[in-house]
């Protein structure tokens, strides 16, 4: 199948909560919750390469992948997000709380940009997000939407005892592609001689 020359767009965002067994070794997830309002997504690598200097030449490079930290821009924050991910509690009048020592949520992260051959989605596996700035600002002559930046750390899950991955990355045309971001993220699992 051909590649994309260009991607494109963000849309059909997603979070799943993530649980983890009572032996501590495995990591379950909730049914994904749409996140709208989505309008930028980054991600930047934790890590990077250090070349190693011998006999006066780099003889190696020792190459460090601890994960992603990713920015996520919406246009408003939904109360639910802020519930079950930021710890945030809903009062018996309605009023909404932030609690400022709530235990940290373990999240997926799922999202779709499109490219001129194919869409693809994506599921981030191990997600923790930190407490969100919010800001706004007096109207003047014309009108000009809030946004609120979401900093979110994604860090690599182990799949088995010789491979941690930090996301997988579905494409139009895979058999899951279909139901990839409304089902449930799944670990993948790799076959012996698999590229």
């Amino acid at each position: 199948m051909k590649n994309n020359i260009v991607s494109f767009g963000l849309k059909n965002v997603h979070y799943a909560i993530a649980t983890l067994s009572d032996d501590g070794n495995t990591w379950s997830y909730k049914q994904p919750v749409a996140l709208k309002g989505a309008q930028e997504f980054t991600s930047d690598i934790i890590g990077g390469s250090t070349p190693v200097y011998a006999d006066d030449q780099v003889i190696t490079t020792l190459n460090q992948n601890a994960g992603r930290t990713i920015t996520l821009k919406v246009t408003e924050l939904p109360d639910e997000f802020k519930i079950d991910v930021l710890g945030y509690k809903r009062l018996e009048n309605g009023n909404l709380i932030e609690i400022a020592n709530a235990p940290v949520v373990t999240f997926a992260l799922g999202l779709e940009f499109q490219g001129d051959v194919k869409a693809r989605r994506m599921w981030f596996y191990l997600c923790t997000a930190t407490p969100v700035s919010e800001s706004t600002k007096s109207k003047t002559d014309s009108v000009e939407a809030n946004a609120t930046s979401i900093t979110i750390s994604a860090r690599p899950i182990e799949v088995d005892e010789d491979t941690c991955i930090t996301y997988i990355l579905a494409s139009k045309g895979d058999d899951n592609y279909a139901t990839f971001l409304t089902n449930a993220p799944v670990l993948p699992t790799q076959s012996k001689g698999e590229n």
